[in-house]
């Protein structure tokens, strides 16, 4: 596959299908996208941040074309491209475009769609060199064209597409015609084109205590190609009630959280490649690796920690799943006439690009990151546990819904259009609450860093 990837949020994919299947006279629907660029450590992505759809009075006639339009449309919208710091993408299709349940035939851009790219292109970057810029056309599920990249007049022919329903869908994906039919009927069935799909994924899971340490080998377990571990500490007694996974020898020869996930990883599938990171976020390390996954898996304990695996996964489009759990008691212990433990609260948070992020469930809060922190700066984190208690089993089962959200994720076995973003588990119950939360329209994290990729300097 191509280390180039273009990547599209469900909010654009939406805007798409509608321009793209709108009926026109005398003319293909044309749309232009605006996007930002990244590199990673895996390759590097086209982000798609929005979709713009010109008005009928931009386009010119257009005998033995496809679509015209006026050059005054076109310096309008540079001038915006160049404004917003983003490069300029041409979309248009060919049939129906439908990466969810559409054909999988080959599409190519036509002579004349290659004649145009030629000619704009190259213009587009000469005014905004620091973006990149192309022409892509779609049908089914399938994606061509050509993309020209910051610093480089070679026009990319070869990369692949990721769009984000309430699942990720990657294309080209490599199969018969029998193989892709079986995926869609019995996605979570044991065939050669799941076990693909599995093995060329790479999920990163930061925090390897309690939840993550058991995250960890159930991924291997699915055939999860490539794992990172992200974890700087060291195991300690606590870790003893919060999880099987770590123990007392472990505990005894001062072990690393991320030497005991990599041989956990390896008992249970040796094919499995487990990375260490040696590093905590937002320690640039950590950011890195993150930066570099088709999932991330957050097992951390403070909301400033999510805060950032939030912002990251966001700006580069990756799904985020989130798990926590925590232990609420009365203070002081030697209180009268009150239960000691008052709650055993946790959560699940499945954040698809362009659907509701942790600030729109206000999961995330300015008030939530001032309280850990006293008001102060994020200098004076912490990490402080008042007393261990027993929660293996909690633990445990919000690790194993942790890694169903990854493989529904990646071959979509629940029904179309299910409601899979935020859910409160109680651990006094023993039940799973279904939060029902949109994207809010005024949501600062989702408006200013969503696709926004790397940072580029004018």
């Amino acid at each position: 596959m191509s280390d180039l990837q273009v990547r599209i949020p469900s909010d654009v994919l939406q805007n798409l299908r509608n321009g793209l299947g709108q009926a026109v006279v005398g003319r293909e629907p044309v749309l232009f996208g605006l996007a930002s660029h990244a590199d990673t450590g895996r390759g590097r992505l086209v982000l798609v941040r929005e979709m713009v759809t010109p008005p009928e009075t931009a386009f010119l006639p257009s005998a033995g074309h496809g679509a015209r339009w006026k050059g005054a449309y076109m310096i309008e919208l540079l001038n915006r491209a160049l404004a917003e710091k983003l490069g300029i993408l041409i979309f248009h299709s060919h049939g129906r475009f439908d990466p969810a349940h559409g054909t999988s035939h080959a599409v190519r851009l036509s002579l004349d769609d290659q004649q145009s790219a030629s000619a704009l292109l190259p213009r587009f970057q000469s005014v905004a060199p620091h973006r990149p810029h192309g022409s892509i056309v779609l049908a089914g599920r399938s994606a061509a064209g050509v993309v020209l990249m910051p610093g480089s007049r070679v026009f990319e022919e070869s990369f692949s597409t990721r769009v984000f329903t309430n699942t990720m869908i990657t294309s080209p994906r490599a199969g018969t015609k029998d193989e892709l039919h079986l995926l869609e009927r019995q996605p979570i069935a044991a065939n050669r084109i799941v076990e693909r799909i599995l093995r060329d994924t790479t999920v990163a899971v930061v925090g390897l205590s309690g939840g993550g340490s058991q995250v960890v080998p159930q991924l291997a377990a699915l055939g999860i190609g490539t794992i990172i571990g992200i974890d700087n500490q060291r195991v300690d007694r606590g870790n003893l009630y919060a999880t099987s996974r770590l123990g007392w020898l472990d505990l005894a020869l001062r072990r690393k959280k991320m030497s005991v996930a990599k041989t956990a990883a390896w008992w249970v599938n040796p094919r499995s490649q487990f990375i260490g990171v040696d590093a905590r976020v937002p320690q640039p390390a950590a950011l890195d690796a993150v930066k570099a996954a088709d999932v991330v898996v957050g097992c951390v304990n403070n909301v400033h920690a999510r805060s950032d695996l939030m912002e990251l996964c966001w700006r580069y489009c990756i799904p985020y799943v989130d798990i926590g759990f925590a232990a609420t008691v009365n203070q002081p212990w030697e209180q009268a006439n009150q239960p000691p433990l008052t709650g055993l609260p946790g959560n699940v948070f499945v954040g698809v690009p362009g659907g509701p992020c942790m600030w729109c469930t206000e999961f995330l809060t300015k008030q939530k990151l001032d309280a850990e922190t006293e008001g102060r700066g994020r200098s004076y984190l912490r990490d402080e546990k008042d007393q261990d208690a027993y929660v293996l089993s909690f633990n445990g089962l919000l690790a194993s819904q942790a890694v169903s959200e990854v493989l529904q994720l990646l071959v979509g076995y629940a029904p179309s259009g299910s409601q899979r973003t935020y859910r409160r588990f109680d651990g006094m119950s023993g039940s799973m609450l279904e939060c029902m939360v949109r994207r809010k329209v005024g949501c600062d994290l989702c408006n200013s860093v969503l696709a926004a990729g790397d940072l580029v300097w004018s």
